[in-house]
């Protein structure tokens, strides 16, 4: 638990950031680092194969480790591999594939970190890709297990991608997406080979809808109170802290509109009440750079 030196907010978890007034806390010092040389020319000890890497991230992928495959890709463009359209093409479909094709929680798969790879391999939007390739594989399949696996995993790449794009068009753009994409879900899966569940796939999907379509609200409202050269500014100033992670705040909130779903009256006001908080500490968050310079029309 931290409390907030502007406002005396106790936030209940460790994020970096105070859940009401969306103030950063003090950030605790980098421990020192030892600097190494070396001769020019001279081989580096455990240099990273980037192409022996990249080659493993796929035998990886085929087996089915999502997370290996993930992080053997990441270390050969951290070694220097820069992935060509074939190269990225492969991965890009053995994701896919993968998830569509794993029985397990697919929630898992964004803890992967796949944003990481995704802010690395900048010449591609892995993340809306991904996503693309879900929602048209999404449209084959025909039980309702494999549609609500498929969507769950597409909505935590939805909430991902508030740790790679920092345009708030962008981000727009991607819960209007979302919302296109669950509202057809939800209309097709009452069709399909039911799944053996206490939980209707429906009321999820329904619930799904309803989030982006707050969380795309939110975000377009402040894009219509902030000017265009602002948002151009603020896209840049967030682009340059890559260690942001939206993101978390985004998925806490969502786990708040997912109670919304079990609870009764009661426990859906508090649910409602602790998803806005954080969706508009988030908004306050990105904006505050904004603000502070005096920009904020």
């Amino acid at each position: 638990m931290k409390t907030c030196s502007k406002c005396g907010y106790a936030s209940p978890d460790d994020s970096s950031f105070c859940m009401k007034c969306g103030a950063y806390f003090e950030s605790e010092p980098a421990a020192p680092t030892t600097a190494t040389t070396s001769m020019p020319g001279a081989p580096v000890h455990g240099a990273v194969d980037a192409e022996a890497s990249m080659e493993q991230g796929f035998a990886k992928i085929q087996a089915g480790d999502f997370a290996g495959a993930v992080a053997a890709w990441t270390q050969a463009v951290k070694a220097g591999l820069a992935p060509s359209a074939e190269v990225y093409g492969r991965m890009l479909d053995g994701c896919v594939d993968e998830i569509v094709r794993s029985s397990a929680d697919t929630s898992t798969h964004s803890r992967a970190g796949i944003a990481d790879l995704a802010i690395l391999i900048d010449d591609y939007d892995l993340i809306t890709d991904l996503m693309a390739g879900l929602r048209d594989r999404s449209q084959q399949l025909g039980t309702q297990r494999e549609l609500m696996n498929t969507m769950n995993e597409y909505m935590f790449l939805a909430i991902e991608s508030f740790s790679v794009y920092t345009d708030l068009n962008d981000l727009s753009a991607i819960c209007a997406e979302a919302v296109r994409v669950f509202t057809d879900a939800s209309g097709r899966v009452e069709s399909l080979e039911p799944a053996q569940s206490k939980h209707d796939p429906k009321a999820f999907l329904q619930n799904y809808t309803q989030f982006f379509q707050i969380l795309g609200g939110k975000i377009d409202n402040a894009v219509e109170k902030t000017d265009p050269a602002t948002l151009e500014t603020l896209s840049d100033y967030w682009a340059d802290r890559s260690t942001s992670r939206f993101s978390d705040v985004i998925m806490g909130a969502s786990n708040m509109n997912a109670q919304l779903i079990a609870t009764g009256w009661l426990g859906s006001k508090v649910a409602v009440k602790a998803r806005d908080m954080q969706l508009d500490s988030f908004v306050a968050m990105y904006l505050a750079p904004g603000m502070k310079s005096g920009q904020q029309s």
